[in-house]
């Protein structure tokens, strides 16, 4: 693992989380069917992530990574899901699934060279999720601090996910190419 990689799970599990902790406090002013999107695009954006980047980094054990990315997934949809109702707990669960699934294959596909745009591309997949989650959640909740009426504004928000993915896009590469000399047989 390179540094980068570190960097870009990092950053996308505090955006999840910070995103979670939102949901969990803003889960009385949320209809059902709000509650069962949120659950499930978080789910998906989780799902594609870790299980891309699962089947990179296990090439030829599509089996592993794809019951890991399905367990991220689902695990993803049922923790905020699960602060809505049941049925967006089931609803993220089964997209989580689908989405690791998914994922894996496609990391399980892709050849070495194009490992760090398909992460890149997953990544700025769930981490628009999020962005876009945390700017339909933060006006629900009770406390309003100051730094949220700037996150407010789809401008300013715009400009910081640029400036985000910029500033990770020069961490690559995030994968190190293993060479491995070759066996006479």
């Amino acid at each position: 693992m390179t540094t980068g990689l570190i960097l870009l799970i990092s950053v996308f599990f505090t955006f999840f989380f910070g995103v979670t902790v939102c949901a969990f406090f803003a889960r009385k002013k949320v209809t059902v069917m709000q509650g069962m999107i949120f659950a499930m695009s978080m789910a998906m954006g989780m799902g594609l992530f870790a299980g891309t980047l699962l089947g990179i980094v296990f090439q030829g054990h599509l089996l592993l990574s794809t019951a890991v990315g399905m367990g991220a997934g689902a695990l993803a949809g049922a923790l905020i899901g699960s602060s809505f109702s049941f049925l967006a707990l089931l609803e993220g669960m089964l997209s989580g699934v689908m989405a690791g699934m998914m994922g894996a294959m496609l990391g399980e596909m892709i050849e070495p060279a194009d490992w760090d745009k398909a992460l890149m591309l997953m990544f700025t997949f769930a981490l628009l999720i999020c962005f876009l989650l945390a700017y339909e959640i933060l006006p629900l909740l009770k406390e309003q601090f100051k730094w949220m009426r700037y996150y407010q504004n789809p401008f300013l928000l715009g400009f910081l996910f640029f400036l985000l993915c910029l500033f990770l896009y020069t961490q690559t590469p995030f994968i190190q190419k293993v060479i491995l000399p070759d066996h006479f047989h």
